[in-house]
């Protein structure tokens, strides 16, 4: 070699290791796809909606105490002529009949609770199942598995094609031929192993899903029980003096009797109609506050009217109003009161909330990364949100908004989320 060749050889490596370089720098950097995100443990607790409307007031001043249950009286606490305060006890009722029924409920709430434990036991035993199958047959073993069958495959069909020129024996094709279908079985075997084990998640996800729906069934029966226990115990809606009572101990009573008579010259009355939906949340003796002439009064309801009333195609609520002499009859009034409610249910920050064409959802965290969760609204409001499907007690939600949180994003988790205790709100609707 001379050295002119020499010379021109060691020019172009030069230029090509200087090129390369130059590729180098310019090679795209991966992007970081991981999300900061803040989270929240979530937890159950009580949320209310309170909703405004139109009243009229009056110079009614009475209240009619009417008993929502039949039954036998078993206690009258007070007589006419006697001063109550608003909450004081009137008369009981004999509810041996209605406590059954709420131990009944509460039993039934109990198994629900039991048989929900047990769902997700075998909704972790299957995952763990198919944890399992994935480490002995999914992903690069796999991969390997199946190379080894074509591997096989090949090799028999050149031994067959080598015997039958006569380069080889029978022996040889019969080996390779085994060899073959002894890796096709551990194929066969993997996938069906695979698929198998996949079919038992859902299934066990499916009875997971059941559990939880029977566990609110049961919440809803415990609430019911209790509210029909409740209404064995009559308290005065309002503050006065008691003009007539007409239940006797001992005696049976039926149901719609109007049992007290409550008077309070000093009261007025507020009349306002409501939907049959808020009409089976609202309850003789709870709060309202009407605004009238830039002042507000505090009051309570005293009457549910349980016919629609033939001009608005509505529900009448009376409440009387405290210290209102001054205001005349026939003024128009605002009244707020709480119109829904959910009782012991998963509380979340309605901010972690999105829509997908109707269907709510928030992200969950599992191992550092977002996993969308449907999820089934109860009661919204601006600040919170009753969750009553999809979420249970100490999940771990994702609370701030980033554009690119997507389903399977991974997760840098920005704060240590705390295990909140019960929480319960208000919000106007």
């Amino acid at each position: 070699m001379n050295k002119t060749y020499k010379r021109t050889a060691v020019f172009l490596c030069t230029a090509l290791l200087f090129s390369f370089a130059g590729c180098s720098k310019d090679e795209p950097q991966m992007m970081n796809t991981t999300v900061s995100v803040e989270t929240c443990a979530v937890s159950r607790g009580s949320l209310s909606a309170s909703s405004t409307y139109i009243g009229t007031i009056s110079a009614e001043g009475t209240a009619s105490v009417v008993s929502l249950v039949s039954g036998t009286v078993e206690h009258v606490a007070v007589s006419m002529g006697d001063t109550v305060s608003a909450g004081d006890l009137l008369c009981s009722f004999d509810d041996e009949s209605a406590s059954l029924t709420l131990q009944s409920a509460l039993a039934s709430y109990e198994s629900a609770k039991a048989s929900l434990g047990s769902a997700r036991e075998g909704y972790n035993s299957a995952q763990k199942g198919y944890d399992s199958a994935v480490a002995n047959h999914g992903g690069e073993d796999m991969s390997i598995i199946e190379d080894q069958v074509r591997t096989a495959k090949e090799n028999y069909e050149a031994t067959k094609a080598l015997f039958d020129i006569g380069a080889a024996s029978r022996l040889e094709v019969d080996q390779a031929l085994q060899t073959y279908n002894t890796a096709k079985a551990g194929l066969d075997a993997a996938k069906n192993s695979l698929s198998a084990t996949a079919a038992n998640i859902e299934s066990a996800r499916a009875g997971v899903e059941a559990a939880e729906a029977g566990v609110q069934a049961a919440e809803v029966g415990v609430a019911s029980a209790e509210y029909q226990l409740s209404l064995y115990r009559i308290t005065s809606p309002i503050s006065g003096t008691v003009e007539s009572v007409n239940v006797i101990s001992d005696n049976f009573t039926p149901s719609g009797t109007v049992a007290f008579v409550i008077s309070n010259a000093d009261n007025k009355t507020v009349t306002f109609y409501v939907t049959d939906e808020v009409m089976k949340n609202i309850a003789v003796g709870q709060a309202v506050t009407v605004s009238a002439r830039n002042a507000e009064y505090s009051g309570t309801v005293s009457e549910i009217s349980g016919i629609v009333d033939p001009q608005t195609g509505l529900f009448r609520i009376k409440a009387l109003i405290n210290d209102a002499k001054e205001l005349p009859d026939g003024l128009s009034v605002s009244v707020t009161t709480i119109s829904d409610n959910a009782e012991n249910s998963i509380i979340v920050p309605s901010d972690a909330l999105y829509f997908d064409n109707g269907t709510a959802y928030v992200y969950t965290v599992s191992d550092n990364t977002a996993r969308r969760t449907d999820v089934s609204v109860s009661l919204y409001t601006k600040e919170q949100t009753a969750i009553s499907g999809g979420l249970s007690d100490g999940d771990i939600i994702i609370t701030s908004w980033s554009e690119a949180l997507k389903n399977g994003s991974p997760l840098n988790i920005v704060n240590q989320p705390e295990s909140s205790s019960d929480t319960g709100g208000e919000a106007a609707q």
